[in-house]
Protein backbone atom coordinates (compact mmCIF):
# COMPACT_ATOMS: atom_id res chain seq x y z
CA UNK A 1 0.00 0.00 0.00
CA UNK A 2 0.75 3.25 -1.09
CA UNK A 3 1.86 6.49 1.21
CA UNK A 4 -0.88 8.54 -1.04
CA UNK A 5 -3.25 5.11 -0.32
CA UNK A 6 -2.82 5.46 2.99
CA UNK A 7 -3.14 8.87 2.55
CA UNK A 8 -6.46 9.01 1.04
CA UNK A 9 -7.80 6.00 3.47
CA UNK A 10 -6.97 8.39 6.76
CA UNK A 11 -8.97 11.14 5.21
CA UNK A 12 -11.59 8.75 4.39
CA UNK A 13 -12.01 7.61 8.06
CA UNK A 14 -11.55 11.39 9.29
CA UNK A 15 -14.58 12.81 7.27
CA UNK A 16 -16.85 9.75 7.74
CA UNK A 17 -15.91 10.44 11.62
CA UNK A 18 -16.74 14.75 11.37
CA UNK A 19 -19.76 13.86 9.23
CA UNK A 20 -20.66 11.38 11.46
CA UNK A 21 -20.42 13.74 14.62
CA UNK A 22 -22.24 16.35 12.70
CA UNK A 23 -25.10 14.13 11.87
CA UNK A 24 -25.40 13.50 15.60
CA UNK A 25 -25.38 16.91 16.40
CA UNK A 26 -27.79 18.10 14.16
CA UNK A 27 -30.43 15.69 15.41
CA UNK A 28 -29.38 16.55 19.23
CA UNK A 29 -30.31 19.89 18.92
CA UNK A 30 -33.53 21.83 19.14
CA UNK A 31 -33.38 25.02 17.69
CA UNK A 32 -34.67 25.89 14.20
CA UNK A 33 -34.13 23.78 11.37
CA UNK A 34 -31.62 25.89 9.46
CA UNK A 35 -29.78 26.28 13.58
CA UNK A 36 -29.31 23.19 13.75
CA UNK A 37 -27.91 21.95 10.45
CA UNK A 38 -25.41 25.34 10.87
CA UNK A 39 -24.21 24.32 14.05
CA UNK A 40 -23.95 21.12 12.98
CA UNK A 41 -21.82 22.10 10.04
CA UNK A 42 -19.53 23.86 12.09
CA UNK A 43 -19.22 20.94 14.08
CA UNK A 44 -17.78 18.78 11.19
CA UNK A 45 -15.75 21.78 10.52
CA UNK A 46 -14.17 21.41 14.16
CA UNK A 47 -13.60 18.18 13.95
CA UNK A 48 -11.58 18.07 11.07
CA UNK A 49 -9.76 21.76 12.27
CA UNK A 50 -8.55 19.59 15.32
CA UNK A 51 -7.72 16.19 13.23
CA UNK A 52 -5.60 19.13 11.28
CA UNK A 53 -3.81 19.96 14.26
CA UNK A 54 -2.99 16.74 15.21
CA UNK A 55 -1.47 15.86 11.64
CA UNK A 56 -0.15 19.67 11.22
CA UNK A 57 -1.89 20.17 7.81
CA UNK A 58 -4.45 22.21 7.46
CA UNK A 59 -5.20 20.98 3.62
CA UNK A 60 -6.74 18.39 5.30
CA UNK A 61 -9.99 20.71 5.18
CA UNK A 62 -9.78 21.50 1.36
CA UNK A 63 -12.22 18.63 0.24
CA UNK A 64 -14.66 20.01 2.67
CA UNK A 65 -15.84 22.47 0.26
CA UNK A 66 -16.69 20.18 -2.32
CA UNK A 67 -18.24 16.64 -0.05
CA UNK A 68 -20.11 18.67 2.47
CA UNK A 69 -22.91 20.53 0.18
CA UNK A 70 -24.20 16.80 -0.82
CA UNK A 71 -24.34 15.66 2.31
CA UNK A 72 -26.29 18.99 3.52
CA UNK A 73 -28.84 18.80 0.58
CA UNK A 74 -29.36 15.11 1.38
CA UNK A 75 -30.08 15.46 5.64
CA UNK A 76 -32.28 18.02 4.61
CA UNK A 77 -34.48 16.15 1.73
CA UNK A 78 -34.69 13.56 4.82
CA UNK A 79 -35.53 15.96 7.40
CA UNK A 80 -38.20 17.75 5.33
CA UNK A 81 -39.44 14.72 4.04
CA UNK A 82 -38.76 16.24 0.46
CA UNK A 83 -41.00 15.14 -2.34
CA UNK A 84 -38.43 14.49 -5.31
CA UNK A 85 -39.87 16.94 -8.04
CA UNK A 86 -38.23 17.64 -11.40
CA UNK A 87 -37.04 20.59 -10.19
CA UNK A 88 -35.54 19.04 -7.04
CA UNK A 89 -34.27 16.22 -9.11
CA UNK A 90 -32.62 18.79 -11.57
CA UNK A 91 -31.29 21.06 -8.52
CA UNK A 92 -29.73 17.98 -6.59
CA UNK A 93 -28.34 16.52 -9.60
CA UNK A 94 -26.68 19.64 -10.81
CA UNK A 95 -24.87 20.14 -7.67
CA UNK A 96 -23.74 16.57 -7.20
CA UNK A 97 -22.43 16.72 -10.68
CA UNK A 98 -20.39 19.97 -9.50
CA UNK A 99 -19.54 17.86 -6.15
CA UNK A 100 -17.67 14.62 -7.60
CA UNK A 101 -16.15 17.09 -10.24
CA UNK A 102 -14.54 19.03 -7.83
CA UNK A 103 -13.81 16.12 -5.42
CA UNK A 104 -12.33 14.00 -8.16
CA UNK A 105 -10.02 17.40 -9.06
CA UNK A 106 -8.65 17.26 -5.54
CA UNK A 107 -8.25 13.59 -4.94
CA UNK A 108 -5.67 13.40 -8.24
CA UNK A 109 -4.09 16.19 -7.01
CA UNK A 110 -3.92 15.11 -3.95
CA UNK A 111 0.07 13.47 -2.79
CA UNK A 112 0.00 13.12 0.86
CA UNK A 113 0.15 14.91 4.29
CA UNK A 114 3.44 16.20 3.22
CA UNK A 115 1.84 19.19 1.00
CA UNK A 116 -0.11 22.08 2.68
CA UNK A 117 -1.11 24.66 0.73
CA UNK A 118 1.09 27.39 -0.11
CA UNK A 119 -1.77 29.96 1.12
CA UNK A 120 -1.85 28.21 4.07
CA UNK A 121 2.18 28.43 4.53
CA UNK A 122 1.62 32.28 3.79
CA UNK A 123 -0.65 32.47 6.83
CA UNK A 124 1.63 30.28 9.14
CA UNK A 125 4.38 32.67 8.11
CA UNK A 126 2.92 35.89 9.42
CA UNK A 127 1.68 34.82 12.42
CA UNK A 128 3.03 31.20 13.50
CA UNK A 129 1.79 31.91 17.42
CA UNK A 130 -1.62 32.45 15.90
CA UNK A 131 -1.61 30.20 13.45
CA UNK A 132 -4.23 27.57 14.82
CA UNK A 133 -6.60 30.49 14.90
CA UNK A 134 -6.07 32.06 11.60
CA UNK A 135 -6.42 27.86 10.65
CA UNK A 136 -9.65 27.65 12.09
CA UNK A 137 -11.72 30.50 11.79
CA UNK A 138 -9.79 31.92 7.71
CA UNK A 139 -9.00 28.80 6.62
CA UNK A 140 -12.15 26.77 7.94
CA UNK A 141 -14.62 28.73 9.34
CA UNK A 142 -14.97 31.13 6.74
CA UNK A 143 -15.31 29.03 3.75
CA UNK A 144 -17.50 26.88 5.62
CA UNK A 145 -19.83 29.75 6.32
CA UNK A 146 -19.95 30.64 2.89
CA UNK A 147 -20.68 27.64 1.48
CA UNK A 148 -23.79 27.31 3.85
CA UNK A 149 -25.17 30.16 2.61
CA UNK A 150 -25.33 28.56 -0.87
CA UNK A 151 -26.86 25.88 0.79
CA UNK A 152 -29.51 27.83 2.37
CA UNK A 153 -30.72 28.53 -1.29
CA UNK A 154 -30.93 24.95 -1.96
CA UNK A 155 -32.87 24.26 1.14
CA UNK A 156 -35.59 27.00 0.29
CA UNK A 157 -36.39 24.63 -3.15
CA UNK A 158 -36.45 21.53 -1.40
CA UNK A 159 -38.66 23.57 0.96
CA UNK A 160 -40.60 24.36 -2.03
CA UNK A 161 -40.73 21.25 -3.62
CA UNK A 162 -41.38 23.25 -7.06
CA UNK A 163 -41.91 21.56 -10.32
CA UNK A 164 -39.99 22.19 -12.95
CA UNK A 165 -40.10 25.55 -14.99
CA UNK A 166 -37.88 27.34 -17.95
CA UNK A 167 -35.15 28.98 -14.78
CA UNK A 168 -35.06 26.30 -13.12
CA UNK A 169 -33.32 24.29 -16.23
CA UNK A 170 -31.11 27.54 -17.05
CA UNK A 171 -29.66 27.36 -13.97
CA UNK A 172 -29.19 23.45 -13.76
CA UNK A 173 -27.74 23.72 -17.02
CA UNK A 174 -25.54 26.86 -15.54
CA UNK A 175 -24.35 24.81 -12.57
CA UNK A 176 -23.38 21.64 -14.84
CA UNK A 177 -21.80 24.43 -17.69
CA UNK A 178 -19.82 26.00 -14.54
CA UNK A 179 -18.68 22.56 -13.70
CA UNK A 180 -17.71 21.79 -16.95
CA UNK A 181 -15.76 24.46 -17.61
CA UNK A 182 -13.57 24.12 -14.48
CA UNK A 183 -12.95 20.87 -16.01
CA UNK A 184 -12.09 22.05 -18.63
CA UNK A 185 -9.73 24.48 -17.29
CA UNK A 186 -8.41 21.84 -14.82
CA UNK A 187 -7.48 18.95 -17.88
CA UNK A 188 -5.36 22.49 -20.02
CA UNK A 189 -3.96 23.21 -17.10
CA UNK A 190 -2.40 19.57 -16.28
CA UNK A 191 -1.24 19.53 -19.69
CA UNK A 192 0.54 22.89 -19.66
CA UNK A 193 2.45 21.43 -16.61
CA UNK A 194 3.10 18.33 -18.17
CA UNK A 195 4.49 19.81 -21.51
CA UNK A 196 6.67 22.53 -19.40
CA UNK A 197 7.89 20.84 -15.74
CA UNK A 198 9.22 23.18 -13.49
CA UNK A 199 9.15 25.89 -16.14
CA UNK A 200 8.18 29.43 -15.30
CA UNK A 201 6.04 29.71 -18.05
CA UNK A 202 2.51 31.72 -18.32
CA UNK A 203 -0.59 29.32 -19.80
CA UNK A 204 -2.11 30.81 -22.91
CA UNK A 205 -4.06 28.62 -24.49
CA UNK A 206 -7.60 27.12 -24.49
CA UNK A 207 -9.99 28.55 -21.73
CA UNK A 208 -6.87 30.59 -20.47
CA UNK A 209 -6.26 32.76 -23.51
CA UNK A 210 -9.85 34.18 -22.69
CA UNK A 211 -9.51 34.33 -18.70
CA UNK A 212 -6.63 34.65 -16.48
CA UNK A 213 -8.83 32.23 -13.62
CA UNK A 214 -11.52 29.96 -16.59
CA UNK A 215 -11.67 27.73 -12.93
CA UNK A 216 -12.81 30.23 -10.61
CA UNK A 217 -15.43 31.49 -13.44
CA UNK A 218 -16.66 27.95 -13.03
CA UNK A 219 -17.18 28.11 -9.63
CA UNK A 220 -18.91 31.48 -9.35
CA UNK A 221 -21.08 30.56 -12.36
CA UNK A 222 -22.31 27.25 -10.01
CA UNK A 223 -23.28 29.18 -7.51
CA UNK A 224 -25.21 31.86 -9.49
CA UNK A 225 -26.98 28.65 -11.69
CA UNK A 226 -27.86 27.71 -8.14
CA UNK A 227 -29.31 30.92 -7.08
CA UNK A 228 -31.31 31.13 -10.58
CA UNK A 229 -33.23 28.05 -9.88
CA UNK A 230 -33.96 29.40 -6.17
CA UNK A 231 -34.71 32.72 -7.98
CA UNK A 232 -36.76 30.38 -10.68
CA UNK A 233 -38.69 28.89 -7.31
CA UNK A 234 -40.60 32.28 -5.30
CA UNK A 235 -39.99 34.46 -8.36
CA UNK A 236 -38.46 37.13 -5.47
CA UNK A 237 -35.49 39.31 -5.10
CA UNK A 238 -34.55 39.12 -1.81
CA UNK A 239 -32.06 38.97 0.69
CA UNK A 240 -30.89 35.37 -0.63
CA UNK A 241 -28.99 37.26 -3.44
CA UNK A 242 -26.06 37.86 -0.73
CA UNK A 243 -25.48 33.86 -1.12
CA UNK A 244 -24.09 34.40 -4.55
CA UNK A 245 -22.78 37.95 -3.93
CA UNK A 246 -20.55 36.43 -1.39
CA UNK A 247 -19.48 34.31 -2.97
CA UNK A 248 -18.26 36.04 -6.26
CA UNK A 249 -16.39 38.64 -3.71
CA UNK A 250 -14.41 35.59 -2.01
CA UNK A 251 -13.24 34.80 -5.22
CA UNK A 252 -12.45 38.66 -6.84
CA UNK A 253 -11.34 40.14 -3.60
CA UNK A 254 -9.43 37.22 -1.54
CA UNK A 255 -8.33 34.22 -4.23
CA UNK A 256 -7.74 35.71 -7.21
CA UNK A 257 -5.41 38.35 -5.44
CA UNK A 258 -3.26 36.32 -3.66
CA UNK A 259 -3.09 33.88 -6.50
CA UNK A 260 -1.98 36.73 -8.54
CA UNK A 261 0.23 38.30 -6.49
CA UNK A 262 1.78 34.48 -5.58
CA UNK A 263 2.55 33.94 -9.84
CA UNK A 264 4.19 37.42 -10.48
CA UNK A 265 6.41 37.20 -7.75
CA UNK A 266 7.78 33.76 -9.39
CA UNK A 267 6.96 34.40 -13.29
CA UNK A 268 7.54 38.82 -13.75
CA UNK A 269 6.22 37.73 -17.72
CA UNK A 270 2.60 37.52 -16.06
CA UNK A 271 2.13 40.97 -16.00
CA UNK A 272 2.14 40.98 -19.65
CA UNK A 273 -0.29 38.10 -19.83
CA UNK A 274 -2.71 40.54 -17.36
CA UNK A 275 -2.93 42.97 -19.61
CA UNK A 276 -4.21 41.03 -22.76
CA UNK A 277 -6.33 38.37 -20.75
CA UNK A 278 -9.90 39.25 -18.71
CA UNK A 279 -9.65 38.47 -14.94
CA UNK A 280 -12.24 36.33 -14.73
CA UNK A 281 -15.25 36.50 -17.55
CA UNK A 282 -13.43 34.41 -20.88
CA UNK A 283 -13.77 37.52 -22.87
CA UNK A 284 -11.27 37.93 -26.53
CA UNK A 285 -7.33 38.75 -25.14
CA UNK A 286 -6.75 42.86 -25.86
CA UNK A 287 -5.30 43.70 -28.45
CA UNK A 288 -1.66 45.15 -28.27
CA UNK A 289 -1.16 48.90 -28.87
Amino acid sequence: MTKRTISFLWILTIYIFAIGIGVLTFYMLDFSFLMNLFIADVTSTLVIWIFSLILKNASLYDPYWSVIPPVIIFLSMLYLNTHVTLGVFLMATSILLWSIRLTYNWARNWHGFDEVDWRYLKIKEKAPKLYPLTNLFGIQLMPTTIVFLQMILAIKILEAEPFVNGGMVIGSLVIASGAIIQYIADQQMMTFRLLHPGKNKIIDFGLWKLSRHPNYFGEIAVWWGLYLIYLSTYRVIDIYILSPILMTCLFLFISIPLMEKKILETRPSYEDYQKKVSMLIPFFQKKEK
